[in-house]
């Protein structure tokens, strides 16, 4: 198949996945699609050319193709933008897709991101094939770093997928899944043989941003090595301490920060006649300082801050073998991932006449390993071809977590120490009917079990889901697609809601807070349907293509777990709801709160003429729920209202103009509406977000007389604009105007 050189610039430009060319120009999803962007393959020579468009992915199917013919809401963000826009953090990119945002972003390493409001651990995070977990008990994050904590610069794809996908990933994916691909040393030589090492640098204005990096790489026709080393170190963040009109907001025009990040990865790839072993080793280690008490900017002005270190260590191994016959195609993975936080208070709060002194330090340890074995059936015959997928991994995780108070020389703990044990099996079928059809099944089984050693008293927690998913893509004419897909996910309750025991005197000295481990928590059950229509031209007269995608979604979850406070009185030793005034109690225990809902629209185009690329998207998401506790009034709300973490209504535009050969500019800009759609308590307390423009402008620069030097240079928030976004509180203020720079320089 041939893609226009324009277009692939601006398929590696641009945060966008493209819709196919035309079912004439280019078969449809073939045997290797299930193959995702999880994997590497080797690049052969004839592949150079089409490198960023389909090796990215490890298919034959290339990144136009795969975006309508499989009936998903997906996007794939490539190298090349991620370069482009000297993206310091992967949060940095994804925000430029629909339905994504990302909160608790006001510092740099720090953000959890979410996808159609879903957060937390509600969306799966995958790199190389490897599941990042995000930290939370519920509503609450139990780390602030953010679970993407790799260096962007050695990435080279990133899928996102929104939507339920419970099959493909089992407990945790109701809102979807991210998967990050890193670099191999095939990527950096076409799949030839060869070695080099790439130089890089860059700096960022408002963020007091510094960061080098090196990558070394070997690579034969067998053999694939290559060493990543990367730090990246932040300052205090430059913000405008002014409103759009002008008058100063009551804040600093800097917020103190500290943060720095280094990290390390060797990716070895080996092809033999036995198969292909792939070893995947990555070992980071971030820190962010000066952060007020509970990371909330209402204590920025007390004399106590808070600092976490976190490290993160990864090995994987992978072992690949295709047989002679359609009906061995084996993939194993083996991993082991250990994960540790510490987190140190150290200042006091001073409120009135009272003061209250911390001293502690805090650390949590998280380990997950287990092994995975997949095989897949190809089948041809005549028009009818695809492929069945048979499945199954089992995975086991620990969590402990330790506190020591040193004004009291007191050792404590709130979660304890706890374990799970997961066992999958699946079966997956995809399959295309001529060019006209194609089509989507598949059913898991995931049995799990969680036990606490601190808590046995409370029992352990064991159950099993089903998982079912139904979709096909009809293509009645060249330009037009048809897309339809059931989902049904699920997400078992963690170890940290379910094993979390405290107690404490709060808000009066007659009323005792708690929480308690929850062992009898209910899974919650994800059920997503998804409608879209995408359209595709070609060869028009002022176009060389113009694609066109629109999707409708749906989602109910059943069961949803959240931490919300409970208050209460006994009256003959029955819990009876009562107000503050007349409470006795407050439970703060995680609680399965009743249905959560979460509908809405994307749409996405593109647009190439010559040297000029333009794409924009629209996301607006409502989400409601019913069954939340009143937090004032000690009841239980079973009236629908919205929901609090639904994404603003965002646009997202960008222009691309390759003005040479050597040189190219790019513009984008992100618009997010005023947040109003909040629950009447949030709008009488004036706890609305204002809308907000940012606007960016890139420069790229190829130095004709020396290839191996590239250079970058961009302006970020160009208007300077004081903003922050949902569900971000309004006074979390993102950086000013950016100024970034950028060069590399490959021997």
């Amino acid at each position: 198949m041939s893609v226009s050189p324009g277009y692939l610039a601006f398929m590696a430009l641009i945060p966008w996945v493209a819709l196919p060319v035309s079912a004439a120009q280019s078969s449809p999803k073939v045997a290797q699609a299930a193959t995702d962007v999880s994997q590497d393959s080797p690049k052969t020579a004839a592949d150079a050319s089409d490198l960023e468009v389909i090796q990215v992915i490890g298919t034959r199917l290339n990144l136009q193709q795969k975006a309508l013919e499989v009936p998903r809401s997906m996007t794939i963000v490539t190298d090349k933008y991620i370069q482009d826009t000297q993206a310091s953090q992967l949060s940095d990119v994804l925000i430029q897709t629909p339905s994504i945002s990302v909160s608790d972003n006001d510092r740099p390493l720090m953000g959890d991101i979410s996808i159609r409001g879903f957060g937390n651990e509600r969306i799966n995070l995958q790199v190389d094939g490897v599941t990042y977990k995000q930290y939370s008990d519920g509503s609450n994050n139990s780390s602030y770093i953010s679970p993407l904590d790799l260096d962007p610069s050695i990435v080279k794809a990133v899928e996102i997928t929104r939507g339920a996908d419970g099959v493909a990933t089992g407990s945790g994916a109701i809102g979807g899944q991210i998967k990050v691909v890193t670099k191999g040393a095939w990527d950096y030589t076409s799949g030839n043989a060869g070695s080099g090492v790439l130089l890089r640098a860059g700096m960022g204005d408002a963020d007091d941003m510094r960061r080098g990096g090196v990558s070394a790489y070997h690579a034969s026709e067998a053999l694939a090595v290559v060493l990543h080393a990367n730090r990246r170190t932040f300052g205090d963040v430059e913000i405008n301490p002014r409103d759009a009109e002008g008058s100063l907001r009551g804040q600093a025009d800097k917020l103190a920060n500290q943060g720095q990040s280094d990290d390390l990865r060797l990716k070895v790839n080996l092809e033999s006649r036995l198969g292909r072993f792939d070893s995947d080793t990555f070992y980071t280690e971030s820190e962010i300082g000066e952060l007020p008490f509970g990371n909330n900017p209402r204590w920025l002005g007390q004399a106590l801050t808070e600092t976490e270190t976190a490290t993160r260590l990864s090995q994987s191994f992978g072992y690949q073998y295709q047989g002679d016959t359609p009906w061995l195609n084996l993939n194993a993975k083996a991993y082991y991932q250990a994960y540790e936080k510490e987190r140190d208070q150290l200042g006091k709060i001073v409120l009135g006449p009272s003061e209250y002194p911390f001293s502690s330090l805090a650390t949590f340890k998280d380990t997950s390993f287990g092994l995975s074995l997949t095989n897949s059936i190809a089948h041809d015959s005549g028009d009818f071809r695809g492929q069945a997928l048979m499945f199954t991994n089992i995975d086991r995780s620990e969590f402990d977590d330790k506190a020591m108070d040193r004004l009291t020389d007191r050792s404590s703990t709130y979660y304890g120490t706890s374990q799970g044990d997961t066992l999958a099996a699946g079966l997956s079928h995809e399959a295309d009917y001529s060019t006209w059809l194609s089509t989507e099944a598949g059913m898991r089984f995931d049995a799990f079990s969680n036990s606490s050693d601190n808590y046995p008293e409370f029992g352990e927690n064991s159950d099993q889901q089903w998982s079912a998913n139904l979709g096909m893509t009809i293509r009645p004419t060249d330009w037009l697609r048809l897309y339809s897909r059931y989902n049904e996910s699920f997400r078992g309750a963690n170890l940290r809601e379910l094993y979390k025991k405290d107690e404490w005197v709060c808000h009066r000295p007659s009323k005792a807070c708690y929480s308690e481990p929850q062992p009898d928590l209910k899974p919650e059950n994800s059920r997503n349907i998804e409608v879209g229509m995408g359209l595709v031209f070609n060869d028009l007269t002022f176009a060389d293509q113009v694609l066109v995608k629109l999707n409708w979604f749906d989602t109910e979850v059943e069961n949803y777990i959240d931490t919300a406070p409970y208050m209460y009185k006994l009256v003959d030793g029955q819990k009876v709801a009562a107000s503050p005034a007349e409470a006795t109690h407050r439970d703060y225990s995680s609680k399965n709160i009743g249905m959560l809902y979460s509908k809405g629209i994307e749409f996405e185009m593109t647009y190439q003429y010559a040297s000029w690329d333009v794409f924009a998207n629209y996301s607006r998401v409502r989400m409601d729920v019913e069954g939340v506790p009143n937090f004032y009034l000690g009841t239980i709300e079973a009236e629908r209202q919205p929901y609090t973490r639904a994404p603003q209504d965002k646009i997202n535009l960008g222009v691309s103009w390759q003005m040479f050969d050597e040189l190219r500019l790019s513009w984008t800009a992100s618009l997010g509406k005023d947040m109003q759609r909040l629950p009447e308590l949030y709008l009488e307390n004036d706890m609305d977000a204002k809308g907000y423009q940012i606007h960016n402008l890139y420069l790229t620069y190829q130095a004709p007389w020396l290839v191996s030097l590239e250079l970058r240079a961009g302006v970020e928030n160009l208007l300077d604009e004081t903003y922050s976004m949902w569900p971000d509180d309004e006074d979390t203020s993102l950086p000013g105007r950016n100024v970034k720079l950028a060069l590399s320089y490959h021997f």
